[in-house]
C-alpha cells in the first residue's frame, strides 16, 4: 500500500508514526523516572503542558505516565526530561503519591486548581505552607 492509501484508511495515524514504524528507536524512559509533559502540537494534552509525570509503564513509542490527576499516554515527543537527582525524583513521587490517594469526583474546583498547581510545581519539594494545605485536603477528603 502506498502511504496515501494508508492514511486514508487509518486517519489517526500521523506521518511520525509510520516512520517510527519503519526505524524504531527505543524508549528511553524507565519506571519510575519523572518527566515533564509538552504538548508540542498534540491537542490531546492541553491543559497539561508543563505538568511533571511519573513514568508508570514504558510501551514502544509512548508511555503511561501517572499525574496529579491520573494515568495517561503520553508519546515521547511530548516528554522532556527534568534533569532531578534520585532524591529529587523520589520526593516528587511521595508529592504523587499523596495527590493519587485524593478522592477526584468529590472535590470543589478551587481544591482541584491547587492540586492541578501542584501537579506544575518546577521544583521537586513543596513550600511548607503547600505542604499543610495538602495535608488538610487529605484529612478532608
Amino acid at each position: 500500500k502506498t502511504v496515501k492509501t494508508r492514511r486514508k484508511n487509518n486517519k489517526k495515524r500521523s506521518i511520525v508514526d509510520e516512520i517510527r514504524e519503519r526505524r524504531p528507536v527505543p524508549n528511553p524512559w524507565r519506571v519510575g523516572e519523572v518527566a515533564q509533559i509538552i504538548i508540542k502540537g498534540n491537542p490531546d494534552l492541553k491543559g497539561r503542558s508543563g505538568q511533571w509525570c511519573i513514568i508508570e509503564e514504558v510501551l514502544n513509542f509512548s508511555c503511561l505516565v501517572k499525574t496529579w490527576d491520573g494515568i495517561i499516554q503520553v508519546k515521547l515527543e511530548n516528554l522532556k526530561d527534568v534533569y532531578y537527582s534520585s532524591q529529587q525524583q523520589q520526593e516528587i513521587r511521595n508529592i504523587s503519591d499523596r495527590l493519587a490517594q485524593i478522592p477526584q469526583n468529590k472535590l470543589e474546583d478551587s481544591v482541584k486548581h491547587f492540586l492541578e498547581a501542584l501537579g506544575k510545581i518546577d521544583r521537586p519539594f513543596l513550600t511548607t505552607l503547600e505542604d499543610k494545605i495538602l495535608t488538610l485536603i487529605e484529612t478532608e477528603s
